[in-house]
């Protein structure tokens, strides 16, 4: 079983639609155009990787539960995430019926006060973990990112937070949402993202997609080895505690 990371670094009016209904272009009319800009942009790179990997021409419709999630109005098509970091668009899909959660972050984009707000919702476990990295900012940036990625998989975006605990040192998480999640982070010089995945997978593609339908692999991730990278984090999840009558 695997997955599939795609993004895509796109500029000003760059979006070709071709493979977008319609209708849901004509949705985006009253949007903002960075907002319009920026939905497009997923929804095209979404569709792009429909095609290449199901030879599907046109993306199918999508829907939005009461959670807010998008997700296809298709049960039988696969699951995905969508982020954003500055100009650059990710989708993660997982394969066989999954769930995915993706998360995105440029480096050192936020503010101090931002940093300062995520830290105060951190655990012991991970200040204690952010303490012993090199750089404490970048640090709390991917335990944020990672939380993202999770929630966004599990549908209670930010509310989630309290339902979920993340034991970085030790590789552990721990959803009351879901009972097998893994998650796999890592910084790059511009960027940090995660990719949470529902059961765990066993490869995660990397693939960074150009202009004029190019495609280039960045990298095959084995999941069911430990995490390579000075950066790498991969989390898998712990076993339930039983509560005693």
């Amino acid at each position: 079983m695997a997955s599939h990371f795609v993004r895509w670094t796109f500029i000003h009016n760059s979006t070709n639609i071709q493979r977008i209904p319609e209708k849901l272009v004509e949705n985006t009319k009253n949007f903002s155009e960075r907002r319009r800009e920026r939905y497009l942009a997923a929804r095209m790179l979404l569709a792009e990787l429909m095609l290449r990997l199901y030879g599907i021409p046109q993306l199918p419709a999508v829907i939005t539960t009461s959670s807010g999630r998008s997700c296809f109005a298709d049960p039988e098509l696969p699951d995905f995430s969508i982020a954003y970091a500055g100009n650059m668009v990710g989708v993660l899909l997982a394969e066989e019926n999954g769930r995915a959660g993706l998360g995105m972050e440029i480096v050192r984009a936020h503010s101090r006060q931002t940093i300062e707000h995520h830290l105060q919702h951190l655990s012991s476990a991970e200040k204690a973990w952010v303490n012993a990295q090199h750089d404490p900012i970048e640090a709390i940036t991917q335990l944020w990112v990672i939380r993202q990625s999770v929630t966004k998989l599990t549908g209670e975006a930010e509310s989630g937070n309290e339902l979920l605990q993340l034991h970085p040192a030790a590789g552990r998480l721990r959803s009351q949402m879901y009972r097998d999640i893994e998650a796999f982070s890592d910084v790059e010089p511009l960027m940090v993202w995660s990719c949470a995945l529902s059961p765990a997978v066993e490869k995660l593609h990397l693939w960074e997609y150009q202009q004029h339908e190019e495609w280039r692999q960045l990298r095959e991730i084995q999941l069911k080895t430990p995490a390579r990278g000075p950066f790498a984090i991969r989390l898998t999840s712990l076993p339930y505690e039983k509560k005693h009558s």
